[in-house]
């Protein structure tokens, strides 16, 4: 509210003067909520383009390598930036070269999880999960609670 009145009567009285004002700051309003960037998201940031992650899953990839997660804009350009340039194919975080095969993906979770990354740790909880050890998962999302893995 831009103004206060001291009853609906007297608002109504000094509606003509005001109408115009009302109706600019109103569609101010309006556009300052609907292309306000949200501050983040419980995923956190890219790391990369420091934009908020998507809640939808498809919306970013998560590197093996340091467990980072990286927006799909991001992933795209360091693709795009590879293929023209012939070059390998790397983590757009930290440049360690990407897994090929999922052994290889699995074996780098593995060694994120013995360096006590709680990202990793719950991913670990999830395989397990997956596999039907339901007990190793609860001690792994134990574990990844206490590193800090919300």
């Amino acid at each position: 509210h831009l103004v206060r009145y001291c009853s609906v009567k007297c608002q109504r009285n000094h509606w003509r003067q005001h109408k115009q004002k009302c109706k600019e700051r109103a569609a101010e309003l309006r556009d300052e909520l609907l292309f306000k960037q949200p501050e983040s998201t419980h995923l956190g940031d890219c790391p990369i383009c420091y934009l908020p992650l998507q809640l939808d899953p498809c919306g970013f990839t998560k590197m093996s390598c340091c467990s980072k997660l990286i927006c799909n804009v991001c992933n795209l350009s360091n693709l795009i930036r590879e293929s023209e340039g012939s070059l390998e194919h790397r983590c757009e975080f930290c440049r360690q070269p990407t897994p090929d095969t999922e052994e290889e993906f699995d074996k780098d979770t593995i060694k994120r999880v013995e360096a006590n990354d709680p990202v990793a740790t719950c991913d670990l909880g999830l395989m397990r999960h997956k596999e039907g050890d339901y007990t190793g998962a609860f001690e792994y999302w134990s574990k990844a609670t206490r590193l800090g893995d919300v």
